[in-house]
Formats: C-alpha cells, sequence, structure tokens
C-alpha cells in the first residue's frame, strides 16, 4: 500500500505546512467572522438607541419653540398682550431731549 503523504520528502513536507497554514487561516475568518457579527449587532442597537434619542429631542425642541409654548410661558412670567396701542406721528416726540 502506497502512503498518500511522504513526510519524508520535500514535496510532502510542503504539503502539509500548506494543509496546516489553511486549516490555521480558515479558523481564523471564522473567529473573526463571528466577533463582526456580534460588534455589528452592538452598533445596530447603539443605532437604534440614538435614532430614539434624536427623535425625543427633535420633538422637545419642536415643543420649545412653538408659538403657543412661548406664549404660555411669558403669560406665566407676567408679560400680557397689550389690550391697546398707543400709535404716534414722526413728528411728535415721545421723550424729552437732553
Amino acid at each position: 500500500m502506497k502512503k498518500i503523504i511522504d513526510l519524508k520528502s520535500p514535496r510532502g513536507v510542503i504539503l502539509v505546512i500548506t494543509l496546516a497554514v489553511m486549516v490555521v487561516s480558515s479558523v481564523f475568518v471564522t473567529i473573526e467572522t463571528a466577533t463582526s457579527g456580534v460588534e455589528f449587532a452592538a452598533l445596530q442597537k447603539e443605532e437604534v438607541q440614538l435614532l430614539d434619542q434624536k427623535g425625543y429631542l427633535q420633538d422637545s425642541l419642536v415643543k420649545s419653540l412653538s408659538v403657543s409654548q412661548l406664549q404660555e410661558e411669558s403669560v406665566a412670567m407676567g408679560y400680557v398682550k397689550p389690550t391697546a396701542l398707543v400709535y404716534t406721528s414722526a413728528g411728535e416726540a415721545v421723550a424729552k431731549l437732553p
């Protein structure tokens, strides 16, 4: 019976080394793929959280800049809408000149 790989010949040694390198690299690639999959899932989860936070911040910004909200806050601080306006002509003096 003939041996498939003869470790005594240079050709057999090169073949064994090549096979060992392929097995090690295959295991390495498999581990890296699994690790990157976990990292990708974590990044997707963080993306969802950031998008939720962005939506919340946009909503709060819109609410804080709305006219009705500003009007409510100004009334709470004591500013009221004037009931009557007094118009003056350009020639009338409003304040005493020094």
